[in-house]
C-alpha cells in the first residue's frame, strides 16, 4: 500500500519559477544539477520532486537516500524538496499518481517544469517520464481536481541521463560544473562508498561520476563552451531577441 502522500518534505512548497522532478533521488542531480545550480545563482527559485525513495537501489537503503537527498537540496540551494513515496519499481502512470503530482504543480505553480527523459533503461524512468507528461497537461484544466486552483506551467524540458539524443538546446554550466559534483557527492552512498555484493553485475553504468564529467564536457565541446548540460522540448522554443540566446 502506498504510503501517505508526500512521503517527506523537506522545506514549505511554495512558489517556485523551475520545479525538476527526478524519478529517484539523485537523478535529478545527475542529469540537470550544474543547470538548477545557474539557475539559482541567477536569482530563481527552484524546487525537487523525488517520485521514490529509491528502495529497491542495491546501494544503500530508503532511509539514506533521504537523508543523502535533503543534504543534496541544501548544497543546491533548493527552496523545498519534496518526495511522494512512490513505488520504487512501481512506478506508474496512474490516476492516483497524476492526481498527487498535479496537486503538487498547482501549489508551487513553476513556470518551467523538468523531468528526465522518457527511456527504457530503467521501468521507472519511462512511467515517470509518462507520468509528468500527463500531470503537466492535466495541471491546466480548471475540470480536473476543481478543489485545487488550475495552474498552466509555460514550458516541461526533459534533461538527460545518460542518452545520446539530439538535444533541443544546451545549457551552459562552466561556472557551475565542479559544484555539481560537490552536490551529487552529497549520495555518498551511491557514488562516494557504494556497498555492493561481491557478485553484482551492472545493469548500466558503474562509475557516474565519470560518466557525468565524460557527457558534460562532450556536450560543452558541441555548444563550443567548457562544459553543457542537454535538454529535450516537447515543442520548439519561440524566442524574440535572438542576441539574448546566441553565446558571444
Amino acid at each position: 500500500m502506498r504510503q501517505e502522500f508526500p512521503l517527506s518534505v523537506q522545506g514549505e512548497i511554495s512558489p517556485v519559477e523551475v520545479l525538476a522532478i527526478g524519478p529517484h533521488p539523485d537523478d535529478i542531480e545527475i542529469g540537470a544539477g550544474g543547470s538548477l545550480l545557474l539557475w539559482g545563482r541567477e536569482g530563481r527559485r527552484i524546487g525537487l520532486v523525488d517520485l521514490t525513495r529509491g528502495e529497491l537501489g542495491t546501494k544503500g537503503d530508503a532511509e539514506t537516500r533521504l537523508a543523502e537527498a535533503a543534504e543534496a537540496a541544501k548544497r543546491m540551494g533548493a527552496a523545498f524538496r519534496l518526495n511522494l513515496g512512490l513505488p520504487d519499481g512501481g512506478v506508474e502512470d496512474d490516476g492516483e499518481s497524476r492526481a498527487a503530482l498535479v496537486r503538487v504543480l498547482r501549489e508551487c505553480r513553476p513556470q518551467w517544469v523538468l523531468c528526465n527523459l522518457e527511456e527504457p533503461h530503467h521501468p521507472d524512468h519511462a512511467a515517470g517520464a509518462r507520468l509528468v507528461s500527463a500531470a503537466f497537461f492535466l495541471s491546466r484544466l480548471p475540470k480536473y481536481l476543481p478543489d485545487a486552483p488550475a495552474h498552466s506551467p509555460k514550458q516541461l524540458f526533459h534533461y538527460l541521463i545518460h542518452e545520446q539524443v539530439t538535444p533541443s538546446f544546451l545549457v551552459d554550466i562552466s561556472e557551475t560544473f565542479e559544484k555539481k559534483f560537490e552536490v551529487m557527492a552529497a549520495y555518498k552512498s551511491q557514488f562516494i562508498e557504494p556497498e555492493l555484493p561481491d557478485d553484482y553485475q551492472y545493469a548500466g553504468l558503474s562509475d557516474y561520476m565519470k560518466n557525468v564529467r565524460s557527457l558534460g564536457e562532450a556536450w560543452g565541446a558541441q555548444g563550443g563552451v567548457d562544459a553543457a548540460e542537454a535538454f529535450v522540448g516537447q515543442r520548439p522554443l519561440v524566442i524574440g531577441d535572438i542576441g539574448g540566446f546566441i553565446r558571444k
